[in-house]
């Protein structure tokens, strides 16, 4: 055996050592790069969460203070319209007229019978070019 040999052997495992260390090393860069940008992402969207929050509740708080204008100056509104109106019942505005009564079943089925009688001629003549179809009925209302 030589001298060289042992030598070799050393050289060999300090460069295998060497390749396995700069191996991991690049491996785990990798990683921890990837890591890195997600990690990058999601502090962007959580800044940019912030900056949304912080805009929404300036709004609303401009939306409250508007509102709390709005109220106080109908309140003050309303106040100089009480003291500019008269208190008495004629001055008041009339209600409104009550609704015209709905016809009944009968009436409807008689309006409806009167059309049908109208229109007989002229479903007559439509008989022949209505291709199969039956003609169009109402149905009266259901009586309450």
């Amino acid at each position: 055996m030589s001298q060289v040999q042992p030598w070799m052997a050393v050289a060999g495992v300090v460069a295998g050592m060497g390749f396995g260390v700069a191996a991991a090393s690049w491996h785990w860069a990798r990683r921890l790069a990837a890591v890195q940008r997600v990690s990058d992402q999601l502090s962007a969207s959580r800044n940019l969460l912030d900056q949304q929050n912080t805009q929404a509740r300036r709004q609303v708080e401009q939306l409250q203070t508007e509102m709390a204008d709005l109220r106080i100056a109908a309140e003050r509104a309303r106040r100089k319209l009480a003291a500019l109106m008269p208190e008495s019942p004629a001055a008041q505005v009339p209600a409104a007229p009550p609704p015209a009564p709905r016809p009944s079943a009968q009436e409807v089925a008689q309006m409806l019978a009167r059309n049908d009688q109208r229109r007989q001629p002229a479903l007559a003549s439509h008989d022949t070019d209505d291709a199969g179809f039956e003609p169009t009925q109402v149905d009266p209302p259901n009586p309450l």
